[in-house]
Order: structure tokens, then sequence, then C-alpha cells
């Protein structure tokens, strides 16, 4: 990111993946379906089994053919899934939050726990040094509103991954979406309203 854009990057995650210690049943199912990259890590952690797999984007499709599974992508969000799903035989792998059901067996085999704003970014909010923040789910959007801090001296400009990441967020932010779920749109669109 440093050279493309006049920005430095500040990382501090809001979630922390934590596998749930459930059992993947896979009886009667002939596919899966995947709605994060964190579904598939959580899940070839836990398992050998390689079926068909229905993928929301294709950041989680390639994790997934990286582990050896068959991907049918869909265009980066559940409505898109929704249309390639077939309409039984798939278990929808995904974490303990969700924003939507695919109408299909699911199963949570991961947590997305909450975590503070770093040391180092709320000092740097407080010093209103922070000019843009990307966010990349609906959590960690919902999770940074209640962060938030009226006495920042300079609201940073909101990147959300995509509008229902946007939509996690209460009104009043400046905010920006990324023309297609992607993190390469996400830099793309830093780098055009930050440039070196």
């Amino acid at each position: 990111m440093r050279g493309r854009t006049g920005l430095v990057p500040l990382l501090s995650p809001m979630l922390e993946m934590q596998d749930i210690p459930v059992k993947i049943g896979l009886e009667g199912i002939a596919a899966l379906a995947f709605t994060s990259r964190n579904g598939v890590s959580a899940f070839v952690r836990r398992s050998d089994h390689r079926l068909p797999a229905y993928c929301v984007g294709e950041a989680t499709a390639d994790l997934a053919r990286q582990h050896g599974f068959e991907t049918i992508t869909a265009a980066g969000n559940i409505a898109a899934l929704l249309e390639i799903l077939p309409p039984t035989g798939v278990l929808h792998l995904h974490g303990k939050h969700v924003t939507g059901s695919l109408g299909q067996q699911a199963l949570a085999i991961y947590d997305q726990v909450a975590r503070p704003l770093s040391s180092e970014a709320e000092m740097a909010l407080r010093g209103g040094n922070i000019a843009a923040v990307a966010l990349f789910s609906p959590r960690s959007a919902q999770l940074f509103a209640e962060s938030y801090q009226e006495s920042w001296p300079v609201p940073p400009v909101i990147y959300a991954l995509s509008p229902m990441v946007a939509a996690a967020l209460p009104e009043g932010y400046s905010c920006r979406i990324c023309p297609a779920p992607r993190a390469a749109d996400m830099l793309r669109l830093l780098f055009a309203d930050y440039p070196a």
C-alpha cells in the first residue's frame, strides 16, 4: 500500500476467529456452501472431506481451490449465491454471527470474537491522524461503530467492502462502498481517493 497511496496503513483487527467444537455431520450432504474465507479455513482444519463447494465470491473460491475443493462461484454476494445453489443437499458452514440465511442446512463452525481497537489505533484516532477506516464485514462495522468516540477530532471516512457492510453502520457516517466486494477493489478505491 505504501508508495501507491498517500495513506500509511495501520492494522487493528476487530475480530478474532475461533473454531466452535461441533461435529460436522455430512450424511445426506452433496455439497458445501461457504460465505467467507473463514468458513473454508475452519472447515479444512477439522475435515479432510472435499465435496463440491459453492462459494460467495472469488476470494473464498480461490482459498477453497487451494485446499482441493471443486468450486462453483457466485458474483460476490448472498443474492448471487442463492441463484446458483441447488434446492437441497447443501450444508452452509458459517460463523456464529451471520447476516442472512441461504435456506439450506446450516452449521456455525467458528465464532467471530470481538476485539477492541489496538492502543495504537485508538491513539491515532484520538489524535485525528486516521483519515480512512476499511471495514470488511457487517460485524466489524458494528463493532467499530460501538468503539466510535465523539471526541475524535477528525471523523474518518468509512470504506465498506459491500452495501451489507455499510448497512451495519448507524446513520451519520461518511461512507464509501466498494464497486465489488473484493479486497483488490477496496485497495483500488483507496488508491483513487488518496493518491501518492
